[in-house]
């Protein structure tokens, strides 16, 4: 097809998106991330065809639906006022059945409230649910972090503050560190700052290429997260200095200095067992832990993120005292077996969901975590209803 019958369908596209609009229409193109973000949102209002007549639709036989192949689509957004697109489908190409232009008409009058519309349900998709921390441990993460850059380089450089920051998320495996770290990435968005993941694999590759340097680096002030950084970090003396070592520390405080960024490390080593050059502030200035949830948090992680069907069924009570030394991930696998175990016999069962958990673990790997210091099985007479 040529470029001029290619804008010729599109005139023709657009016009009849026009009409089913009763205005004249602006054409956009969604990215299939944004089409599944404004989904769930439209009100199915009319369908036609392009050149008159009806819309031709499939049937989904699997998920037992229908949609648009070859027509327009009117759909609603519920705003107020509401506001009203078209989706055009239209083959383009004789020799390929399956070849369709597409596109999404918008009034022209309303072209920026729909912008607007899309850019608050990405702010709504972008909200993540903080991590559970003990008092004032969120506060403290994101004064840290994203507060910290909300402060401007300009009015830090007025007190003498360098805009660089370096927080440490220490602790063992499954108790909050990733769910915090999703956390202020949702946040770094949600206030327009620059994001990097940076895991152990990547910052290796980097580092064999030539490019380690890049990794510490943004486009505009943000946060750079260095997943898992203990192979590059680790006490020189205890373990024995590598290459790691002196490209990282140089890339995270070397000659050229970082302006505008938060550091944020992750690892499931003790904080002795981190070379002290890394340490040392100016490089690490806050050092957060992350231990295994006590007594108040498992209470609210069940208060929280427990149906109150569950809740009301269970000895809350007891099951916060026989997790005790339990990881938050340890505790959430516990629900998830509850669940099934549900589903499959409809009564909420704590002594078999705990007895499966206790043996898809193994007493070797529950040891490790100090459980069977505080936990015994649990026998038919104190098992939790």
């Amino acid at each position: 097809m040529s470029l001029s019958e290619y804008q010729a369908d599109h005139a023709i596209c657009l016009r009849a998106a026009a009409d089913m609009l009763g205005e004249p229409a602006r054409a956009v193109d969604l990215s299939v991330s944004l089409q599944l973000l404004l989904r769930p949102h439209l009100r199915f209002e009319a369908r036609g065809g392009v050149l008159g007549g009806e819309a031709i639709l499939s049937l989904d036989t699997e998920r037992g639906g229908r949609y648009l192949t070859v027509g327009l689509e009117r759909f609603r957004i519920d705003v107020d006022p509401p506001v009203r697109i078209v989706q055009v489908r239209f083959p383009y190409d004789d020799f390929d059945a399956a070849a369709y232009y597409q596109f999404w008409a918008v009034p022209q009058s309303q072209l920026r409230r729909f912008y607007r519309v899309l850019k608050q349900y990405q702010r709504q998709a972008q909200v993540v649910e903080p991590p559970l921390l003990a008092a004032g441990g969120l506060e403290r993460l994101w004064n840290n972090t994203v507060g910290f850059l909300r402060h401007g380089r300009r009015r830090l450089k007025e007190f003498g503050v360098p805009a660089k920051r370096g927080v440490l998320l220490l602790g063992g495996p499954g108790n909050g560190k990733t769910m915090a770290a999703r956390w202020l990435r949702g946040e770094c968005q949600r206030h327009g700052f620059d994001w990097r993941s940076v895991t152990a694999e990547g910052f290796a590759e980097a580092t064999r290429n030539g490019e380690a340097n890049q990794l510490f680096e943004l486009g505009k002030p943000g946060v750079v997260l260095f997943d898992d950084v203990d192979l590059a970090v680790r006490d020189r003396e205890q373990f024995g200095a590598t290459a790691d070592h002196s490209t990282f520390l140089a890339g995270l405080d070397g000659v050229d200095t970082r302006q505008g960024v938060v550091y944020v490390f992750t690892t499931n080593s003790d904080l002795g067992d981190l070379d002290p050059a890394f340490r040392r502030p100016g490089r690490i200035d806050v050092v957060m832990h992350f231990p295994c949830p006590d007594e108040s948090l498992r209470r609210q992680i069940i208060a929280s993120r427990w149906c109150a069907e569950m809740r009301g069924a269970l000895n809350v009570d007891r099951i916060v005292r026989q997790t005790d030394g339990l990881s938050f991930a340890e505790v959430e696998e516990l629900r998830k077996l509850l669940i099934l175990r549900y589903l499959d016999t409809q009564a909420w069962d704590w002594r078999r969901a705990w007895g499966d958990f206790e043996s898809g673990r193994g007493q070797a790997q529950r040891r490790g975590i100090g459980f069977l210091d505080a936990v015994r099985p649990a026998s038919p007479a104190s098992a939790v209803a």
